[in-house]
């Protein structure tokens, strides 16, 4: 990797790093019982953007607005497919199970990275959903080789691993994003791994004390060049989106009219 490009990552990281902690302890003066008690129907928002924008990135259609009707109201939109009706309604019960019970577990284990899974694919391809891919694996666009599916297991194993012990020296959100890119780089299921890593980094960004980031469409293409070419830059563009996305969500916080303008 060129060491000019590494240094510019590296200095826009920290950048984004110290902003963010200036804003983090605004946000605690701000909301001194936490974002949801002091933002009205924060979690709902909180639900249906991640919704909206995870499966956004794999594809959908659908807007925020017809996202939030299929959640709240069991609308059926026109002219948009059953699966994306699907998938709204799986990823917005999945965020609530990693939001009431993997965020308040000391440690995530295998089994609760496969439930994660096996939500996120219920209504839509359930013979695979919930287990390790026996098969290899290619992502339409990409030149990246996934690893042999027998060495699948040991790579979950060695990825749980780093997601429970978080290097003294290393920000929680840089781990965050490691972790995504780690999950990602194995490629552990047949299907739903983007929207799995997502809600696994915003899992984690949560325990640590920061709130989750919806990853828009406007940045999909970025997104996904940085996961392509983390192997030559050391994740250092995709760490760098991460943090800037974290930090424009904190600064948006922190506007009162934020989450009723975000919405579309």
């Amino acid at each position: 990797m060129n060491p000019e490009i590494a240094r510019q990552h590296e200095a826009n990281i920290q950048s984004e790093l110290d902003i963010i902690g200036e804003l983090q302890d605004q946000l605690h003066r701000r909301f001194p019982d936490g974002i949801e008690a002091g933002i009205a129907q924060y979690r709902e928002w909180l639900r249906n953007e991640l919704t909206y924008t995870s499966n956004a990135l794999e594809g959908s259609t659908l807007s925020s607005i017809e996202t939030r009707m299929i959640i709240e109201d069991d609308a059926i939109i026109p002219d948009k497919s059953l699966r994306e009706h699907l998938e709204a309604r799986d990823h917005a019960i999945v965020w609530d199970y990693a939001t009431d019970v993997l965020q308040n577990q000391p440690e995530i284990s295998e089994a609760d990275i496969l439930s994660l899974h096996r939500r996120v694919l219920y209504s839509t391809n359930n013979t695979e959903a919930g287990f390790l891919r026996r098969t290899g694996v290619r992502v339409a666009g990409s030149q990246t080789i996934f690893p042999n599916p027998l060495k699948v297991p040991d790579l979950v194993a060695a990825l749980v691993e780093s997601i429970n012990h978080l290097p003294a020296a290393l920000h929680p959100i840089v781990h965050a994003a490691h972790v995504h890119l780690d999950f990602v780089k194995i490629h552990p299921f047949v299907d739903g791994n983007g929207r799995t890593a997502r809600l696994l980094m915003n899992v984690l960004l949560r325990r640590a004390g920061f709130p989750a980031v919806p990853i828009y469409p406007k940045d999909r293409r970025e997104y996904l060049t940085a996961i392509e070419q983390a192997d030559t830059d050391a994740g250092g563009a995709f760490t760098a989106l991460i943090a800037r996305s974290e930090r424009e969500t904190m600064e948006q916080l922190l506007d009162d009219g934020t989450v009723a303008e975000n919405e579309r």
